[in-house]
C-alpha cells in the first residue's frame, strides 16, 4: 500500500457537500450516507485498476459495488473498522500483552510482552487459560478466548489460568499493546537471523536496530525470515530494501492506464554479505515486494515455497463521518519486471515444511551442525528459539518426526514415491524407501513422519536423545 495524500479532487467535493448538509439538516442523514456512496463511486471510477467508468457503477450501492469488481483487496471500512485496520497498520491492539497458541489441553500463553498487563500481573508462558471473567474458556477456539479478553483500554478482567497442577486467577488492568514485528538472533559463524511478521509502520525502524545489533556481534551472513508475513506498507518494505541496494527500482507499478510510476530506492547501503530469504505460500505483499527485489538484484537467494501472489498495491482513502476505502490502484512488477499477482516469487531452492526450511537456510549461510531441542512447547535449534517448530509425536512408544526436518538435518533429498507409496530418502550413499506401515511412516494431514530409530538406522550420523519430556536429535550436514 502506498502512502500518499488523498486526491484533491476528493477534498473539494467533501467541503461542497458538508455545506449544503448544513443548510438541510432534517436529511443529515441520508445525505450522510448518499455523500459516502458519491465518494466511493468517484474513487472507484477514478482509481481502481480495472479501469471501470463512474457510469458503469451508477444507481449501486457501496456494497453492488464492491462486489461487483471481484476484488478481495478493495474494501469499505465504517467507522470502527477504520479504526481497527488502522491499529493493525500500527501493531496495536488493547488487551492483557500476550501472544497466545492452541494445543490438545487448550488455549495457552507463547509469549508475554515486556511492560504489558499479562508481565505486570505474574502470568507466565506455557500458562493455560481456563477462564475469563469466571466464564470458562473454550479449549478449541483461540479466536474465542482472544475476542473475551481484548476490549477497552482501562477497563479490567480476571484472567484464570493452570500452571502444572495449580490454578490462579489474576485480574489486570487492559492497556495498549505494540506488538513485536521484528526478532533477530545470533548464531554461530557470524550467521545472523531476522523474522519480519509484518510490515507495519514501524517494523523499519526495529529492523534498523536489530540489523545493527547483529552486525556489531561480527555478521557474516544474514537469515531473513519472511514466512506467512501477510505484507503491510510498501514504505516499510522499501526502507528495509535500502540495506542491500544503493539505487534502483523497488517495484514497477501499472495503473488502470497502462502508466509506469515505479517506487524507488534511493539513498541505500550495500550489505555486503550472503543473504537468504525463508518465504513460503503465506508470504504476501510486501513480503513478495521485498523478496522479489533482493532476488532481482542477487543480492539474496530465496529458500522455501512458491509465494502467496498478492501483487496489487492499495491506497487509503478517508471518507465522510471517517469511514474509509481501501482501493486497488496498481498493479506491481518487480524490478525485472516479473509478474507477482496471482503468481507468487519462485524460490531459489525450493524446501517444503518449516523446519525443513529453516534447516537448509542454516546449512546455506554456514551452519552444518545443527541440534533441535524439542520439549513441550519450546522447539529451538542449535540453542536459539524460532517460529519453526519440528513437529514429533510418539506412537506405540516410538518416537515419529517430520521426515521433512530429518532429511534437512543429514542433507538428504525426499521425494514422494507415489507408484510404491513411499517416501524416498536420498543421498549420495544411495536412496533408503519408506514405506507407509504403522510402525515405520505415518501421514497426517499430507505431512509424513517417520520412526527415528528407523531414520538413524539408515543415516547413523542422526543422534537422538529422550529424557522424559525434553527429544534432541542432531546431525551434521553429509556426515
Amino acid at each position: 500500500m502506498k502512502n500518499q495524500p488523498r486526491l484533491k479532487k476528493m477534498k473539494v467535493t467533501l467541503a461542497l457537500v458538508s455545506a449544503l448538509m448544513a443548510v438541510l439538516p432534517a436529511s443529515a442523514a441520508l445525505a450522510q450516507e448518499d455523500l459516502q456512496t458519491m465518494q466511493v463511486r468517484e474513487i472507484i471510477g477514478k482509481m481502481h485498476v480495472s479501469g471501470v467508468t463512474e457510469e458503469a457503477l451508477a444507481g449501486q450501492s457501496i456494497k453492488q459495488m464492491i462486489d461487483g469488481l471481484k476484488d478481495p483487496y478493495t474494501v469499505f471500512f465504517s467507522k470502527e473498522e477504520f479504526g481497527q485496520f488502522s491499529s493493525s497498520l500500527e501493531n496495536n491492539y488493547v488487551g492483557m500483552g500476550a501472544r497466545i497458541g492452541i494445543d490438545e489441553k487448550g488455549v495457552y500463553l507463547t509469549e508475554i510482552f515486556a511492560g504489558s498487563a499479562a508481565e505486570i500481573a505474574g502470568l507466565q508462558r506455557d500458562d493455560y487459560i481456563r477462564a475469563v471473567d469466571g466464564v470458562p474458556a473454550s479449549t478449541t477456539s483461540i479466536d474465542e478466548v482472544r475476542n473475551k479478553i481484548i476490549g477497552v483500554e482501562g477497563s479490567k478482567v480476571k484472567i484464570t489460568v493452570a500452571r502444572g497442577e495449580k490454578e490462579l486467577t489474576v485480574e489486570l488492568t487492559r492497556k495498549g499493546v505494540n506488538v513485536p514485528e521484528v526478532y533477530s538472533h545470533s548464531f554461530t559463524n557470524g550467521v545472523g537471523y531476522i523474522q519480519i511478521t509484518d510490515f507495519s509502520s514501524d517494523a523499519d525502524e526495529d529492523f534498523d536496530t536489530q540489523l545493527a545489533a547483529l552486525q556489531a556481534k561480527g555478521l557474516k551472513s544474514l537469515i531473513l525470515d519472511v514466512r506467512n508475513n501477510p505484507g503491510g506498507l510498501v514504505d516499510t518494505a522499501q526502507n528495509i530494501a535500502k540495506h542491500f541496494v544503493k539505487d534502483g527500482v523497488l517495484i514497477h507499478t501499472r495503473d488502470r492506464n497502462g502508466v509506469d510510476d515505479p517506487v524507488l530506492i534511493q539513498g541505500g547501503s550495500e550489505l555486503s554479505i550472503p543473504v537468504y530469504i525463508l518465504a513460503n505460500e503465506n508470504s504476501a505483499s510486501a513480503s513478495e515486494v521485498l523478496s522479489g527485489a533482493l532476488q532481482d538484484y542477487n543480492v539474496a537467494k530465496v529458500i522455501g515455497m512458491q509465494t502467496y501472489g498478492k501483487g496489487s498495491v492499495q491506497q487509503l482513502y478517508q471518507l465522510d463521518n471517517n469511514s474509509a476505502l481501501k482501493v486497488t490502484i496498481e498493479e506491481y512488477l518487480t524490478p525485472n519486471k516479473r509478474k507477482v499477482n496471482k503468481v507468487g516469487i519462485t524460490p531459489d531452492v525450493k524446501v517444503d515444511g518449516p523446519a525443513a526450511q529453516f534447516i537448509t537456510a542454516l546449512h546455506t549461510a554456514g551452519i552444518p551442525d545443527v541440534q533441535v531441542d524439542i520439549s513441550n512447547h519450546l522447539v529451538t535449534f542449535n540453542g536459539v528459539e524460532v517460529s519453526s517448530g519440528f513437529g514429533n509425536f510418539h506412537e506405540n512408544g516410538k518416537l515419529f518426526a517430520t521426515s521433512r526436518g530429518l532429511a534437512a538435518l543429514v542433507g538428504a533429498t525426499i521425494t514422494w514415491n507415489e507408484a510404491n507409496h513411499t517416501v524416498d530418502i536420498s543421498d549420495s550413499k544411495g536412496t533408503h524407501a519408506i514405506p507407509v506401515e504403522d510402525d515405520k511412516l505415518i501421514i497426517e494431514n499430507g505431512t509424513s513422519y517417520v520412526n527415528v530409530d528407523l531414520f538413524a538406522q539408515y543415516f547413523p550420523q542422526l543422534q537422538v536423545k529422550e529424557q522424559g519430556d525434553h527429544v534432541s536429535i542432531r546431525a551434521v550436514k553429509g556426515n
